[in-house]
């Protein structure tokens, strides 16, 4: 009981100086009436309260500000990772494409074969070059898809050299007739199960799926042996999926993982076979 009674003159007296140091700056006004003052007191809260809205709303404007330029730098960075990646990926590729073209031969050896195609070309032996202007715009159109074959050439390098980077241009309608020209003009070339594994990748860019298929099966067909099979074979997989065969796809793709474990083309399958998965396929 007495420290009830105690502590209610304390809460009072307290109430009483806060109220009274609050409201100092408005009563030392003269002449306002309690309500006048009272007012004034909440017109200051008011400004306080604007005044700390204002200041926090532009510390969030210069925050989006950093943010906003912290990513477009970022994506500047993003940006060239991928095009030293797009010019690794080719310069790769290329050195890639000159190993196959060189069939595991020295250089000079390759070098030499190339000089005496040209000596024969030159000493005019063998060349199936047409005359300039010989069938029109069309001819001279065509012959810069399809390069003229020289005798004696079993391998087609030139050939197959300007289909792949047609492909690799973009051009995929140009590149699968290069392709198609190579394999029939070339068919024992070294390089042929590549141009057989690419025809399929250009028709798969160009969402022809049913004749990729082919394309890639003929690779794994006609050149068992060849490095591009297990390539073809996780193709084969994947343009099952886009087919929505996902019984093929899943058959095609665990196939891949048994025959290549641990391979780059195994992880490939086991990703996709999980994306069928999480898809409900």
């Amino acid at each position: 009981m007495s420290s009830s009674i105690l502590q209610s003159p304390i809460k009072s007296i307290t109430f009483s100086l806060l109220f009274v140091f609050i409201s100092a700056p408005v009563m030392a006004e003269s002449g306002l009436s309690v309500e006048q003052r009272l007012g004034r007191l909440e017109n200051l809260l008011k400004n306080q309260v604007l005044t700390e809205q204002t200041q926090r709303m532009e510390q969030i404007q210069q925050e989006l500000t950093d943010l906003r330029e912290l990513v477009e730098t970022q994506e500047h960075q993003l940006n060239m990772i991928k095009q030293r990646q797009r010019n690794l990926y080719q310069d790769i590729d290329r050195r890639l494409n000159d190993l196959e073209i060189q069939g595991g031969k020295p250089a000079n050896s390759a070098a030499a074969a190339s000089n005496k195609d040209v000596t024969q070309t030159k000493t005019g032996i063998s060349s199936s070059v047409p005359p300039p202007g010989a069938a029109g715009a069309a001819a001279a159109s065509a012959a810069a898809v399809v390069p003229a074959t020289v005798a004696g050439d079993k391998n087609g390098k030139p050939a197959y050299t300007q289909a792949f980077n047609t492909l690799k241009e973009g051009k995929y309608q140009q590149a699968i007739t290069a392709f198609k020209h190579f394999l029939q003009t070339y068919p024992d070339s070294i390089y042929g199960a590549n141009a057989q594994y690419w025809l399929g990748e250009a028709h798969s860019v160009t969402r022809d799926y049913k004749t990729a298929l082919a394309e890639f099966q003929k690779v794994v067909e006609q050149f068992p042996q060849s490095n591009k099979v297990e390539g073809a074979m996780l193709k084969i997989g994947y343009t099952y999926y886009e087919m929505r065969d996902w019984a093929s796809a899943k058959k095609a793709l665990e196939t891949v993982i048994a025959k290549f474990p641990g391979s780059t083309v195994s992880r490939k399958a086991k990703e996709r076979l999980q994306r069928m998965k999480r898809e409900g396929h």
